[in-house]
């Protein structure tokens, strides 16, 4: 049983933001003690609560929480559809926005390119075409290694690292200006950018391998997450993130090796829970909903992005941790794990 201070940490709000919940009948306290007045909650007020978080976050009014049903899901479910296909379609026109050497804003529209459309596979980076068509040059491979495969998809869409394409560009998300490409028969050069001088520093050399019209689903890695639910005892409780750290790397208490968003971890905690679900809460205050079974966390994002990620449970100097691999864009897109996150077990 938690107190109320202890349920307000855990989802990071306030305990006047839970008085007023109750207030309002949508959270009840599991039990009240008559004498001292402490409220307690169990793990149904824990689910109870990072329901109405999590709805909230999906736009749903207190109103709407309260008499919460399929209908809701639907007409909800059709609003954020209209939107999200408005916000993508801005987002990509506000992608086609670049500063040139100049400084100035270039605004172009999508203009396509069919020829490019399908699968590139890459052959090496020279320092110039000309270099690569005299057959004499050496690949340097610690380039741009970990694009083995591009794809072109339909109507300038990007993916993972690459915000947009338009014919004779591919933008790709840390650099401002765009890579050029160039086509010549079944070969692509693409002009690789520096992202602080704009200078061009290589030329990545790519063959095409096929012509199909690829769709994100056909292009991600998807893994399985419908797995059997099989207890662990010892992953049951809170866990607080603490660190996130190279996958080979091992975590030293009192040093942080996360040094980006001044020092802010995006998940700042896990809640495991004896029937297989898993409670998730990030940075900007929202939660959300997932399922771990032994070893394993599991994330299900839209279908398109489901990830299974390793937990490895560790004690370290008196205290025990919890590693878990995260599975981002690289995972879903290259094919490859590069960090992990450290948690504490906090309860």
């Amino acid at each position: 049983m938690l107190k109320i201070g202890d349920l307000a940490k855990l989802f990071d709000v306030s305990v006047k933001t839970i008085r007023f919940y109750e207030k309002k009948k949508l959270l009840e306290p599991a039990e009240v003690d008559i004498y001292t007045g402490y409220r307690y909650y169990d793990e149904k007020s824990i689910k109870r609560l990072s329901e109405i978080l999590y709805l909230k976050k999906l736009g749903f009014s207190l109103k709407e929480i309260a008499n919460f049903d399929e209908k809701q899901i639907i007409s909800k479910t059709k609003q954020l559809q209209k939107q999200i296909e408005e916000i993508y379609k801005n987002l990509n026109e506000l992608n086609l926005i670049y500063k040139n050497n100049e400084g100035e804003f270039i605004m172009q529209n999508f203009i396509n390119d069919s020829q490019v459309l399908g699968k590139w596979e890459r052959v090496c980076v020279v320092n110039s075409k000309e270099e690569f068509l005299s057959g004499k040059y050496t690949d340097q491979k610690e380039i741009f290694a970990n694009f083995k495969n591009i794809y072109f998809l339909e109507n300038g869409q990007g993916y993972w690292c690459f915000d947009y394409w338009s014919k004779g560009i591919l933008k790709f998300f840390s650099i401002e200006k765009p890579f050029e490409y160039e086509l010549e028969k079944d070969l692509m050069f693409l002009m690789l950018f520096d992202k602080y001088s704009n200078e061009k520093v290589g030329v990545a050399v790519y063959r095409k391998a096929d012509n199909k019209i690829y769709t994100l689903q056909d292009i991600a890695h998807i893994d399985n997450i419908d797995l059997p639910f099989e207890n662990d005892t010892n992953v049951l409780g809170l866990w607080k993130s603490v660190d996130f750290i190279g996958i080979k790397d091992e975590y030293i208490p009192g040093t942080k090796q996360w040094t980006y968003d001044d020092g802010k971890l995006p998940l700042t905690s896990l809640s495991f829970l004896p029937d297989g679900k898993l409670i998730t809460s990030w940075l900007d205050n929202s939660t959300g909903n997932q399922k771990w079974t032994k070893n394993f966390a599991l994330f299900r994002r839209g279908g398109k992005e489901d990830v299974a990620c390793h937990y490895e449970i560790k004690n370290i100097k008196g205290k025990t941790y919890m590693y878990l691999e995260w599975k981002s864009g690289d995972y879903t897109f290259g094919g490859f794990v590069n960090n992990k996150y450290v948690l504490e077990k906090i309860s």
